[in-house]
């Protein structure tokens, strides 16, 4: 009874310890990564809203031959 108590508490403190290494790898790795996350939000928020500016001023640009089209279908009578 002994033997199988102390292998027991053996394999439990491998465990713990194995288990830390794996939380400190984690930790390690997000923190690597949570730097560039910050880089990619900014990059994402430029390209969205030049995105928007593009639509912005695609719109503009062809509002008018839209309400023209639009103005002339209501006008024309077809028999």
């Amino acid at each position: 009874m002994g033997r199988l108590r102390q292998a027991k508490e053996d394999a439990d403190k491998e465990v713990t310890e194995y288990r830390g290494q794996l939380e400190r790898e984690f930790q390690k790795k997000l923190a690597e990564s949570s730097g560039d996350s910050g880089a990619n939000v900014k990059r994402l928020e430029q390209e969205t809203e030049a995105k928007i500016n593009h639509l912005k001023t695609e719109a503009g640009r062809t509002n008018k031959n839209v309400a023209h089209m639009l103005l002339k279908q209501v006008t024309t009578v077809k028999n």
